[in-house]
């Protein structure tokens, strides 16, 4: 993003843009060795030289953001897109960090710059904390106040802001805390006592007079003066702020060279004009301070979600044949598989799913081809009389493996195939998946394997093991349904086609 800066800048603008970005590199006390080779590509992508850098140090953040504010919408974007990027070029965003991006882009979003300011001074004569946002008003906003004494949008809004960090100070509650919890101090001798016998331990005492009757004295204090008191003490021209009743907080500190060379402290403060649209204010305010945070974790569950959302995700899925007798991978989008010599291919592995992990010895295949290719099995079967019914009645008589292997496979590929199981070139087709069974294996195998994102495909396939000489699938018949013609699904095990097969 940095190297592709295409935002047409004049040398101010682009000395006002690095300057935004130095304040964001500094903005967390310590700075890594990524963002300062994105300082370095900025740099040269604006054209700044090395004698040109010394005046970014007499910018204020409030002059900068002015600088940039006569952007157009667009460039404006960009430029905040590239200070994005420097603020997560060290993958470890600071709520400092994210503070100022939050005030900078607040100020220049053409949604928020007409109700965001960004105010720079200096000389201050009071301690600023950055972890308080305070309600000031220099006239009364009654609809700011209808809301803040709320207690309901009171703790809203308090909540929202304690989530970034943030306690509001809104005089008005203050005042009303400090009289309830003081007053009910045990001992207490009259109005806030304990609150003035605490003050005389930790502040100089100044006013003895007005110290004596702090009733009276924050009893009479309201928002309005409080807020004249405030800009004294942070040296703000009561006028400089433009709205009636804003929030005001802390972004950071700063060091400002004067043309005689010194270097002046600074103070730059967020304001956010709140004398409307008080809650929608604020909330916007807290989400961008929110959505600043970029990280993402990725390790443990969170990469196993990550890895699975991605366009190479791979996922263990559930088998499902529909009432179309088409094989399905539930978890991938329901999809169909396709194996060559499908109902012959499909019937095969349904077969040996129904055996399990022990799988089918290469002799009982071979057993079975040698009866259906018997003299006396093929004169039957070319006959006139021949009945498939009968032939599967006979075949359970035998109560052998390879007797049951071929009553399984026709009734199996019954429920697969079109063929008209009355006649008897039926049986042709049994004949050929036994003595095919090593291709269809392959079929089988590619059908599955061609699934990129299908996790553990192994499992999934037929194997033939050498040793033991068997076929077999290890994946359960227990994890497969079978959806019936009503379009209702059923666990195989207890679907009627698995409930005829024998073993």
């Amino acid at each position: 993003m940095v190297a592709d800066l295409n935002i047409e800048l004049t040398d101010v603008q682009k000395r006002a843009l690095f300057k935004l970005a130095v304040d964001l590199v500094k903005a967390d006390k310590q700075i890594h060795k990524d963002e300062v080779s994105l300082l370095d590509r900025l740099q040269r992508a604006c054209g700044i030289g090395v004698s040109d850098l010394e005046f970014i140090h007499y910018i204020s953040l409030q002059q900068a953001i002015s600088c940039l504010s006569t952007l157009s919408e667009q460039s404006k974007q960009q430029a905040l897109e590239v200070l994005s990027s420097i603020v997560g070029a060290d993958s470890d965003i600071d709520s400092r960090e994210s503070m100022l991006l939050t005030a900078i882009r607040l100020a220049l979003e053409e949604q928020s710059q007409g109700w965001c300011t960004v105010v720079s001074t200096s000389d201050i004569d009071a301690e600023c904390s950055a972890e308080q946002i305070i309600y000031l008003e220099r006239e009364q906003c009654s609809g700011v106040h209808s809301v803040l004494s709320d207690k309901y949008d009171y703790l809203l809004l308090t909540k929202a802001l304690n989530d970034v960090g943030l306690q509001l100070f809104y005089l008005p509650n203050v005042v009303a805390e400090l009289e309830r919890r003081w007053d009910d101090s045990e001992g207490a001798e009259g109005d806030f006592d304990f609150l003035r016998r605490s003050m005389e331990f930790i502040v100089p005492v100044g006013d003895r007079v007005r110290l004596s009757d702090l009733n009276n004295t924050l009893g009479g204090l309201d928002t309005k003066t409080f807020y004249k008191i405030v800009c004294s003490r942070y040296n703000i021209e009561p006028n400089r702020i433009p709205y009636q009743g804003f929030l005001m907080v802390k972004i950071e500190d700063n060091y400002l060279l004067e043309d005689d060379g010194r270097l002046v402290k600074m103070v730059d403060f967020l304001c956010i004009d709140i004398s409307e649209q008080v809650k929608q204010r604020i909330l916007h305010f807290v989400r961008l301070l929110e959505q600043n945070v970029n990280l993402i974790s990725y390790e443990g569950y969170y990469r196993i979600l990550y890895d699975y959302l991605s366009s190479e995700a791979k996922i263990a899925s559930s088998l499902l044949i529909d009432r179309k007798g088409e094989l399905r991978l539930v978890d991938i989008d329901n999809m169909a598989l396709r194996f060559e010599s499908a109902p012959q291919a499909k019937s095969l592995y349904l077969l040996l799913m129904f055996y399990g992990k022990v799988g089918v010895p290469q002799s009982c295949f071979e057993q079975a081809l040698g009866y259906l290719n018997n003299a006396e099995i093929l004169e039957s079967i070319n006959s006139d009389i021949f009945s498939l019914e009968r032939l599967k009645q006979t075949l359970l008589a035998y109560r052998s493996d390879w007797a049951y292997l071929i009553y399984n496979l026709i009734v199996i590929y019954d429920y697969f195939s079109t063929k008209d199981s009355a006649k008897s070139s039926f049986l042709g087709y049994i004949s050929k998946i036994i003595q095919h069974r090593s291709a269809l294996k392959n079929y089988v195998n590619t059908g599955f394997s061609s699934v990129h994102r299908l996790a553990g495909a192994d499992q999934y396939c037929i194997k033939y093991d050498k040793q033991s000489k068997s076929y077999s699938v290890e994946y359960s018949s227990t994890a497969l349904a079978i959806q019936s013609a009503d379009g209702v699904t059923h666990p195989a095990t207890s679907h009627d086609l698995w409930c005829k097969l024998k073993k």
